[in-house]
């Protein structure tokens, strides 16, 4: 399927799905910076934002309900940042990055104007590929958790459509995203949280491996990137491109947060498994080729965002008072049980 360009379409008009979640919100703020209109669709009530949002709970919608969402808001560009994470069960990742996926598609292919799809796919994709040292769009994907088999699966709906003129597609294979008001569940975003507490005795679990890390506000210009290019991969990487020790991502965020607080390692809660996928960093030379995109900001830079919208008063950074009961109050030892950006499950 020829891409439509922008002036085909008509007006830019947006909207992201899952725009509550840390990349979704990412997206729309670069989007309405941009000057697009743009709506996202939230499962719930959140706290006010510049851009209008539509409650809808994606998961439990069906295919028409979604389409007459789409049609009524009549966008030129739907981005897909919903989706399952790490914490649910394996149903609830089919559900959430095969079932809602099948269901974005065909809304999106039904449309009555067309409109450009950039559904966000994950590097755990990929699975094991021993012996590379970069992972490359043209890899075939060997995930070997549900949830990257889940998140492949998504994909490959999205390409398949693509590949049989359905839709106008990309999707953005993206690797592990920080900045600012990174989610709590995770390792370096649920860490900024405890040491906000400042504990005197800071508990964690084995940290070790690299990952490829990326800028959730490059991840956003990525985004935009894809909307208006005329035409577009239908799989393209977006990461860092380069590997980070994950002793030194932690080391980097304690020392920018101050913190004295003593590191104590403990062994995993019993029943959690590792996985060996993850430590390569992402090939994005396809990236910089098609969408004219690399990341711009360094690592200090992301950790830095991530501290800041944790550290500030509510309101100073724009976060949200926390709807799980604290912010992290002060206590003398805080005991660590993250998810390493899927690495576990418990």
């Amino acid at each position: 399927m020829r891409a439509a360009g922008p002036g085909e379409l008509g007006p830019p008009t947006a909207v992201v799905l899952g725009a509550a979640g840390f990349i979704g919100r990412a997206v729309c703020a670069a989007l309405h910076a941009a000057g697009w209109p743009v709506t996202g669709v939230v499962r719930r009530r959140t706290e006010p934002t510049p851009w209008p949002t539509r409650r809808l709970e994606l998961v439990g919608a069906t295919g028409g309900e979604l389409f007459a969402t789409l049609a009524e808001l009549r966008p030129t560009l739907v981005v897909n940042a919903a989706g399952a994470l790490w914490a649910t069960t394996d149903d609830e990742l089919i559900v959430g990055n095969v079932t809602l996926v099948g269901r974005v598609v065909a809304a999106v292919a039904a449309l009555p104007r067309p409109a450009r799809l950039v559904h966000l796919g994950s590097a755990y994709e990929y699975g094991d590929q021993p012996g590379l040292d970069l992972l490359s769009e043209h890899l075939p994907g060997r995930p070997t958790s549900p949830y990257g088999q889940a998140k492949l699966a998504g994909t490959q709906l999205v390409t398949r459509a693509v590949a049989q003129g359905r839709v106008d597609a990309v999707v953005l294979r993206l690797s592990l995203a920080l900045g600012p008001f990174a989610p709590r569940h995770g390792l370096i975003g649920g860490l900024a949280h405890q040491l906000a507490g400042h504990p005197a005795e800071l508990r964690l679990p084995p940290i070790s491996g690299v990952r490829d890390i990326v800028d959730v506000r490059d991840v956003a210009e990525a985004v935009l990137r894809a909307a208006v290019r005329p035409s577009v991969a239908p799989v393209v990487n977006v990461g860092g491109g380069v590997g980070v020790r994950l002793t030194d991502a932690v080391d980097e965020l304690l020392r920018i947060a101050g913190s004295t607080a003593t590191v104590v390692r403990v062994p995993p809660p019993p029943g959690r498994r590792h996985g060996a996928a993850g430590d390569l960093p992402l090939d994005i030379g396809l990236a910089r080729r098609c969408l004219g995109w690399s990341p711009r900001r360094r690592l200090t830079e992301t950790l830095r965002a991530v501290w800041d919208t944790v550290a500030a008063p509510v309101g100073v950074a724009g976060e949200p008072p926390a709807r799980d009961g604290g912010t992290g109050t002060a206590t003398s030892t805080s005991t660590s049980t993250l998810v390493l950006d899927g690495e576990t499950r418990g």
